[in-house]
């Protein structure tokens, strides 16, 4: 079994069954033989975590060297014996074996998403530049955090035959070209000004786009979306030619907004300086744009609409609105609000997103509008340990999950009290959460008993304790309760009583208010028996009708099978 790749040097054949798996493979050679990819390394204890929602899983950049095989020649099969023949042949291709070289370029720090930029050709004013790797790479702790970028200039087609795919075994070195990798754009701790003021946050990256690059008057650019507090922004990064490192935040630049909506999902590039995006904002759906750069600093960008499906609905979303609001004396936690212009006197409906290292966005969701053309408003906060604010309030929340979450969430529902935005009082304040949403959820009705009229709870998180042995992503209930991850750590009764402090089954006995479980059986994410003994727990304590369960068969954390969405 081949041995876990080292940083600079490794190489082996892919015989046996590897101890990482390759992903994100792209060609970094135009010959088609050189190959980056990230490899996802598997943890102490032969364990592989999940990686879903997870970017902070071990994993390292690798370049991969394909053989250079001859090409196969046809050979003319007579018409007699012709099966004997293949048959022989196909036992031969069997018994062949290839040596794959595979080199670690790159291991400080989780890394994925490789990309490759090439020269356009003789008629551009790149020709003369070598290809450039970029790749983003984000903390060890906790599941999601500020992200750094991260490039490398790659050998031209010359320098291949004498270096990568050289023939002599000896001419491949690779020290020189590991120590080439530069950090782009680092991780930011906190922003020298609100995220409102302008203040960048970092970047936060889940993948970079298919198609990342811009080269606009000799200069190249990496552009991505990245979340911006509550917006999601498209910016241009320049990677070279040159050893740009270490940028500082003017020199990224934060393009105009398509269509001034300001919740950017896709963008993508031509290699030159065409761009598209698809881009929405709360009361508009999605619409491709499209521009060309004309100038080096962006200024005179103009979009322009491909699709316009956003006028065909504004009749249905028209009266409604979608701002964001600052919870006072609680930064850097705001909250979005949805609802009607008009009648601020409805019903509220908080709606926590998961991660807890995740973000809502000024993105259009069709199941919140839906919401707010029912009569509902909603407001979604963005609490502290949510990402877009800086890497200092991503890792403010670790160890303080179940309080400092809590009181952000139950601040963002009284702040729209104090304003005029929402009413308390029996039937007026509503809740409904998902995963770390539904851990929020359980514990806001047992510590404030009698605010919500009704809480909904997806594959909620209720005993964190007894989740630690069942889930896909076990270092994430040591790590969001303060305690670094041990795969070879038992849980002791002290770990225990840590974790359980911090869970929402603690307050069971207070909670009064009506819940419904939407449960997914296959869960590997938050297990079903996490939801299953929050029913029976309140049963037994007399909630009767008031604590319902729905049981979705073959359904998985984020319940998106059809049969869920009856």
């Amino acid at each position: 079994m081949p041995k876990t790749p080292k940083a600079n040097s490794f190489s082996h054949k892919l015989e046996g069954p590897p101890v990482f798996s390759l992903g994100q493979a792209v060609f970094a050679s135009l010959s088609g033989r050189s190959i980056l990819a990230t490899a996802y390394l598997r943890s102490a204890g032969d364990r592989k975590l999940g990686i879903v929602y997870c970017t902070n899983r071990p994993s390292i950049i690798v370049r991969i060297t394909l053989p250079d095989l001859p090409t196969p020649k046809l050979e003319d099969e007579d018409e007699t014996g012709s099966d004997l023949k293949k048959e022989e042949k196909e036992k031969k291709k069997e018994e062949e074996t290839t040596d794959v070289e595979c080199h670690t370029l790159f291991s400080d720090f989780p890394a994925r998403s490789p990309r490759v930029w090439f020269p356009l050709g003789d008629e551009d004013d790149s020709k003369h530049l070598r290809p450039v790797a970029i790749w983003v790479s984000s903390a060890k702790e906790p599941h999601g955090s500020c992200s750094r970028l991260h490039a490398l200039e790659l050998p031209n087609a010359e320098e291949l035959k004498s270096s990568w795919e050289s023939t002599n075994p000896e001419s491949r070195d690779q020290s020189s070209l590991s120590s080439g990798c530069r950090t782009v754009v680092d991780s930011v701790w906190d922003p020298p000004q609100s995220v409102e003021d302008g203040g960048f946050p970092g970047l936060y990256i889940n993948q970079l786009p298919t198609n990342p690059f811009l080269f606009v008057y000799g200069t190249l650019y990496a552009t991505c979306v990245t979340i911006w507090g509550c917006y999601s922004d498209i910016v241009a990064i320049p990677i070279g030619p040159g050893a740009i490192t270490d940028l500082q935040a003017e020199s990224i630049i934060r393009l105009p907004r398509p269509g001034r909506r300001r919740g950017t999902t896709v963008v993508t590039c031509d290699g030159k300086q065409g761009i598209a995006a698809v881009s929405s904002d709360l009361t508009e759906p999605n619409d491709v744009f499209t521009a060309s750069i004309h100038d080096p600093d962006f200024a005179s960008l103009e979009w322009h609409h491909i699709t316009n499906i956003a006028s065909r609905v504004r009749n249905l979303t028209f009266g409604l609105m979608g701002k964001i609001i600052d919870v006072k004396e609680r930064y850097p936690t705001q909250t979005i609000y949805l609802g009607s212009e008009a009648d601020s006197d409805r019903r509220l409906i908080t709606m926590a997103h998961g991660g807890p290292h995740s973000v809502t966005l000024l993105t259009f969701s069709a199941p919140l509008v839906a919401l707010a053309l029912c009569g509902y408003n909603v407001s979604m906060p963005n609490y502290t340990g949510s990402l877009g604010y800086g890497q200092r309030w991503v890792e403010e929340l670790l160890g303080k999950i179940g309080r400092l979450d809590v009181d952000d969430v139950m601040g963002s529902a009284k702040e729209l009290v104090k304003r005029g935005m929402a009413r308390e009082g029996p039937g007026m304040q509503l809740y409904m959460g998902g995963s770390h949403g539904g851990f929020l959820g359980a514990h806001v009705v047992g510590q404030y008993p009698n605010f919500f009229s009704a809480a909904v709870l997806r594959n909620p998180v209720i005993n964190v304790a007894s989740m630690t042995s069942t889930t896909d992503i076990p270092d994430w209930t040591d790590v969001e309760c303060g305690t670094p991850y041990n795969p070879a750590a038992l849980l002791l009764p002290e770990n225990y009583s840590n974790l359980y402090s911090m869970s929402p089954i603690q307050y069971v006995d207070k909670v009064q208010t009506p819940v419904l479980l939407n449960i997914g059986d296959v869960d590997q994410r938050v297990p079903p028996s996490q939801g299953k003994e929050y029913y029976h727990l309140l049963k037994a304590r007399g909630m009767g009708d008031k604590v319902e369960m729905l049981w979705f068969p073959e359904n998985g954390h984020p319940l998106d099978k059809v049969e869920a969405e009856r």
